[in-house]
């Protein structure tokens, strides 16, 4: 039966006070905090992700219990939402048997930024890693990261800033979509200095939904390559991304049109 996100699952953090950096075989073991939704895509990116990284690496997982701000939207989003957070994990874990299986607490985040702040503070985290997260990080909890922040954005910037890019996308015809992991600086949405992207030809035959499903598994490898690199990436330089375009989500009409031009949401 599948499960609708999110739930409540709490698990208390004992990391306080413990020694920040481990030197192993395979290099430094890095506390790393992963935000993120419960949703379809954040759950087959995180089964991918998490078997690698609790091997080598501290996590605590933060979910965001509030994504966004609540608006009325065309019927068809609330439709797609539905999808999104109401299914059987693809990928075969549940993100209570993910956070199990790493060994890692999995904390439902209201407000990230205010009166629970400390618990990404008391984790003491080295690096946050975004995939999703649904509420924008101030600069006091950016702070908190001593080698930063980084982002899973699921379009190519700067060209698509924004909600939903990969429909954008699709619907201004273009003929690749992507993945952008880029550092998050401040509290402006999608414009911190690129670590790298992904690129890859628009499926004809796929929904937006899956579309995007298909853009998480180069992006996983992605937040690989730069965890491996993270302590020489952190004191790269990291100017902004120049002016893009910022997307919302998509009006009625501009929804008609997507789907006039033979594309479906899910």
């Amino acid at each position: 039966m599948p499960s609708c996100y999110p739930l409540t699952f709490r698990v208390s953090l004992e990391h306080k006070g413990q020694s920040k950096l481990v030197a192993t075989a395979r290099g430094l073991t890095v506390r790393i905090g992963l935000l993120y939704n419960r949703d379809i895509y954040a759950n087959v990116a995180l089964n991918a992700l998490l078997p690698g990284l609790s091997k080598h690496h501290e996590l605590a997982l933060f979910y965001s219990e509030r994504v966004g701000v609540a608006k009325q939207r065309d019927p068809r989003l609330d439709a797609l939402i539905i999808k999104e957070t109401c299914f059987m994990p693809p990928s075969g874990h549940t993100f209570a048997e993910l956070a199990y299986q790493a060994q890692s607490p999995e904390i439902g985040v209201t407000n990230i930024n205010t009166d629970q702040h400390n618990l990404i503070e008391d984790f003491e985290p080295d690096l946050l890693v975004s995939i999703r997260f649904g509420q924008i990080l101030h600069e006091q909890t950016i702070q908190l990261a001593r080698l930063g922040v980084i982002n899973l954005h699921s379009g190519l910037l700067p060209e698509y800033k924004g909600v939903m890019a990969s429909f954008w996308s699709m619907m201004n015809s273009e003929k690749n979509l992507g993945t952008t992991l880029h550092w998050v600086t401040n509290r402006k949405i999608d414009t911190g200095h690129v670590i790298s992207t992904r690129s890859q030809r628009v499926q004809t035959d796929l929904s937006y939904m899956n579309q995007v499903l298909s853009l998480y598994g180069p992006g996983v490898e992605q937040i690989r390559d730069a965890i491996e690199n993270i302590e020489r990436l952190a004191v790269t330089p990291r100017p902004d991304l120049p002016r893009g375009r910022y997307y919302s989500f998509p009006s009625t009409e501009e929804i008609d049109r997507f789907e006039s031009a033979g594309w479906h949401l899910f």
